[in-house]
């Protein structure tokens, strides 16, 4: 007799305490939840969370206005390319066809030297130089690659990349951009490149674009 009244006390004492347990739930607005809703839970604000730092670092990561103009895509230097080889064509070429030839030597990193590629494949620079200027591309992107083509040929690295040596159509040498003339192209502007590719063919001269004459 006293097990079944023990039994029954046990049992009421369990109602009594769910009961309890679920009135204090209601009081406090709780939700009773499994473990895995709220490990996916957790996961989801961990996600939120992380997301949340990569926008902020996005917003606040210092950039250069410059690159959202450049597409990332278009990487004119080839460290792959033989530069003797392909300076020693494009000279060939240049004299078959009565061009002036415009070796540059730069760096896809440098977005200076990347800013003068895109101004002088701009529309209005293209539509003056298209049969009248051919250009090559010289990396010196890292240590001591393809100096020897630069010294060669009268290249100075020294003020800096993008520097450039011209040629006339029957091959003889105009100059180059020793002083760094080139060397802050993200300055310029494709009319000023133009002006400067002008002053090549039209004067045999070399100037900063930005120069005033």
């Amino acid at each position: 007799m006293w097990k079944s009244a023990a039994i029954i006390g046990f049992a009421a004492g369990v109602i009594g305490g769910l009961a309890l347990y679920q009135a204090a739930l209601m009081l406090g607005d709780f939700t009773v939840v499994s473990r895995h809703t709220l490990e996916q839970q957790q996961n989801a604000v961990a996600e939120l969370e992380e997301e949340n730092r990569q926008l902020t670092d996005a917003l606040f990561r210092p950039r250069d206005p410059l690159s959202a103009l450049l597409d990332e895509n278009d990487l004119p230097y080839d460290g792959d390319d033989d530069a003797s080889d392909e300076v020693a064509a494009a000279r060939a070429a240049a004299q078959q066809g009565e061009k002036f030839l415009m070796v540059t030597f730069g760096a896809n990193w440098c977005m200076d030297c990347r800013s003068l590629h895109r101004n002088l494949h701009s529309e209005e620079v293209e539509r003056y130089t298209e049969n009248l200027f051919q250009f090559v591309n010289v990396d010196v992107g890292k240590f001591n690659q393809n100096g020897h083509v630069a010294t060669e040929l009268g290249v100075s690295l020294s003020r800096g990349i993008p520097v450039a040596i011209f040629f006339d159509p029957q091959g003889q040498l105009i100059g180059t951009t020793n002083e760094g003339q080139l060397e802050p192209a993200r300055r310029y502007s494709s009319k000023q490149i133009l002006k400067f590719v002008k002053d090549i063919a039209e004067r045999s001269r070399i100037l900063a674009p930005d120069a005033v004459h």
